[in-house]
């Protein structure tokens, strides 16, 4: 719990999501920071809340001082109300040396004395008294709330309310930053947010790919304890194979170091490709895109050496322009003088090889009622299934019950007939053999469970898992 770890990051230290941050907070938003797996998300809070001093360079013009609050929410030792409360109250006491004196000794003593508690609203009590403090001191309060999508996995609505609740009560100095590995439409159930949800999915900062200055001091670090280092030419080549992304970088760093014969630099992307701990960390990557970002991708890897001189990468770029912007966002791919280009040749040189490629969202055609996967027709499906489909396609998303799917689908000779779990099961099986890459592991058609009785819920990008 100090700087220690973050001291050695220059102040530079990702500027471009620093800055997307600050200016979340000096209006007063609250947001998300989102990254794909080892794209450094837990790195770049650490290094907001243990090095504030920095982040204030940023908002030259506020006037109030910033409290940083680091809370863990990931591991909380019961799942209830009394618990949250006090695990936040906690986190104020641990960074309280950023604090004036008088603040600090509250935070210890209101800690203190509720931390055996298990009385909700005396922890509760003890929390707002704390805020008011800093209320009236006039600093605003961020509670960096890291790994937030896996406290959503198991928080009751009550829980999640209440993070709401205390925003409102101190909207003038409070603000919310959660850590998610996805944005906030991609938790297995967005309703459990309730009021949160705007909060959190109005501003978002994705984490990826590094600047060539960041990418440089990672390897510098990388190799600060060993007695070889890697000369300037072998840099520039691990950041063309990585791309800047970070899990990457260190992953051929740390190949750099234990390998003693690392042939030409020619030869290192087949190497690498085929090194398990760099598979592991592209895997983890790939699987983490949507269905309709990993077509994307497959198909700018086919045309990408084609360059923007050529009509069918121009039409591929034209067709995909704002999805290839969010991949960028994301750090998997770039634009170049000469058109997109994935990122990273170790990226490329995978999904060359990957199976099962993502097919692209599915679509309707509203003119001719007809449904795609990408730029393919979906026609080997019957009528009642492409009515589900249809069904489902038009509100994506939504938890959609047994009930509610046949009520909206079958046709009432068949309704009156009585229709059985076994019958919808059987059309659902055969649509997700039509649209998935892996119908035993779905990503456009999941299930979920629920009482009195669960359902489906529709993708049509694909979850990304």
């Amino acid at each position: 719990m100090t700087k220690q770890p973050w001291a050695v990051y220059p102040d530079s230290y990702r500027a471009r999501e620093m800055k997307i941050i600050a200016g979340w907070i000096a209006v007063g938003e609250s947001g998300s920071v989102v990254g794909l797996p080892g794209g450094g998300r837990s790195n770049l809070l650490g290094f907001l809340c243990y090095r504030p001093e920095v982040f204030r360079s940023y908002l030259p013009a506020l006037t109030h001082p910033i409290a940083f609050i680091p809370v863990d929410l990931n591991n909380l030792p019961a799942n209830d109300l009394s618990t949250l409360y006090r695990v936040i109250l906690r986190s104020f006491d641990r960074v309280r040396n950023q604090f004036d004196p008088e603040l600090q000794q509250m935070a210890t003593t209101l800690y203190e004395k509720i931390q055996a508690e298990r009385d909700p609203f005396l922890a509760q009590g003890a929390l707002q008294e704390l805020l008011l403090s800093f209320e009236a001191k006039r600093i605003r309060v961020v509670l960096v709330l890291n790994r937030f999508d896996s406290f959503c996995e198991t928080a009751s609505l009550q829980m999640i309310n209440t993070l709401r609740g205390l925003r409102d009560d101190f909207k003038d100095i409070l603000c919310y930053i959660a850590g998610m590995a996805q944005e906030a439409a991609y938790l297995a159930d967005p309703t459990v947010l309730g009021q949160m949800y705007e909060l959190l999915d109005s501003y978002i900062c994705w984490v990826g790919a590094m600047n060539n200055s960041d990418a440089k001091n990672l390897i510098t670090r990388a190799f600060s304890a060993a007695d070889v280092s890697p000369g300037e030419q072998d840099v520039s080549v691990m950041l063309t194979l990585t791309g800047n992304f970070p899990a990457l970088l260190r992953a051929v760093c740390q190949w750099w170091l234990s390998t003693e014969d690392k042939s030409s630099a020619t030869e290192w992307p087949a190497v690498l490709v085929e090194e398990r701990s760099i598979q592991h960390r592209l895997a983890k990557m790939w699987v983490a895109l949507t269905q309709e970002e990993q077509y994307i991708l497959s198909e700018l890897q086919k045309v990408q050496t084609i360059g923007d001189k050529d009509a069918t990468y121009r039409d591929f770029a034209k067709q995909h322009g704002a999805n290839l912007i969010h991949l960028q966002e994301k750090g998997v791919c770039c634009q170049t003088k000469t058109g997109w280009q994935i990122a990273g040749v170790l990226l490329a040189e995978y999904i060359a090889k990957v199976k099962g490629r993502g097919r692209g969202k599915i679509w309707i055609d509203e003119q001719t009622k007809e449904i795609y996967q990408g730029q393919t027709l979906i026609n080997n499906l019957t009528s009642l299934e492409l009515s589900v489909l249809a069904l489902l396609t038009r509100h994506p998303r939504t938890r959609h019950t047994k009930t509610d799917l046949i009520v909206n689908t079958w046709p009432d000779e068949l309704r009156q007939q009585g229709v059985t779990d076994n019958s919808l099961y059987q059309v659902i099986s055969t649509i997700r053999r039509e649209i998935e890459p892996n119908p035993s592991e779905p990503s456009y058609l999941i299930t979920w469970r629920g009482k009195p009785e669960g359902g489906y819920q529709f993708y049509p990008e694909g979850k990304p898992g």
